[in-house]
């Protein structure tokens, strides 16, 4: 779902880093978000998209204790410091077993096609793949997302919650075992039945 929910059409990172995942990140510093990140991130969303809805979709899932998962929203640093590129995984489910959903992703203007998007995208699915987290969801671009190793989620079984093109709805086993098979929930905030 990097920036493509139920109210808002489809956007990229507009990130065309490496599609080698073995790459230095380059100068970008990913880390996780902290409270001082708050309106940075929301910034990058409002800068990198036409309305606010991404925005507005961050900061409700961070008010949910269901959907956020504390350390798994993570920001790049430009060189300077400045919060560049920000991504985010919360709390999903396949039927019942849980999973993450990668979403939304954005990246400043200023900052795009420079690997920024790139690096904090790996850097959090490294963070996930840490925190024991086995499978993560994305509704994205089909170029882009294969390249941290997306295929399509059909592939396991696993079933969209509407109807969304094969290509661009994937999934990721991030332990390498069998993803579960079933239906995504998405948490609430993302308006999706």
């Amino acid at each position: 779902m990097s920036g493509t929910h139920a109210s808002h059409g489809s956007h990229e990172t507009g990130d065309s880093g490496s599609g080698d995942p073995a790459v230095a990140l380059g100068p970008w510093r990913p880390r996780p978000e902290t409270t001082a990140d708050t309106a940075a991130v929301r910034r990058i969303h409002l800068a990198a998209f036409e309305t606010a809805g991404e925005a507005d979709l961050v900061d409700a899932l961070r008010r949910d204790p269901s959907a956020w998962l504390p350390g798994l929203s993570y920001v790049a640093d430009a060189p300077d410091g400045t919060p560049a590129a920000h991504a985010l995984l919360t709390r999903c489910h396949v039927d019942e077993a849980p999973a993450m959903a990668l979403a939304p992703c954005a990246v400043l203007p200023g900052y795009q096609k420079s690997g920024a998007g790139g690096a904090v995208i790996r850097a959090l699915l490294e963070a996930a793949r840490a925190a024991g987290e086995r499978t993560a969801i994305v509704l994205g671009h089909p170029p882009y997302y294969p390249r941290f190793g997306f295929v399509p989620a059909a592939r396991f079984g696993i079933l969209p919650p509407q109807p969304w093109p094969d290509e661009a709805f994937m999934a990721l086993s991030l332990d390498d075992s069998i993803p579960p098979r079933g239906t995504v929930r998405y948490a609430e905030a993302f308006g999706i039945d």
